[in-house]
């Protein structure tokens, strides 16, 4: 049954825009969009390329003789004691 209806749909859209009709609204007589497609260009056979590029500025690399610490010294934070020794 699905079949039929199916068929029988398909059959109805190609004859409804394969016929000749009248463009007879009350907007105006521009196109309807079946004439708009009949004319219109073929779409691009290929998929354009959306990718993000990526931009490399420069090699990245860190300072020679950068201390692998992190965070404040000993004695730069307020109520911290200095260090021992100095």
């Amino acid at each position: 049954m699905r079949a039929l209806l199916a068929t029988g749909l398909a059959l109805f859209l190609v004859l409804t825009a394969a016929a000749p009709h009248v463009h007879t609204h009350p907007g105006g007589a521009d196109e309807c969009a079946t004439c708009v497609l009949r004319h219109s260009a073929p779409p691009p056979s290929e998929t354009p390329d959306v990718a993000p590029v990526v931009h490399v500025a420069g090699e990245a690399a860190s300072a020679p003789g950068c201390s692998p610490a992190a965070g404040f010294p000993l004695g730069a934070v307020p109520g911290q004691s200095p260090p021992a020794g100095v």
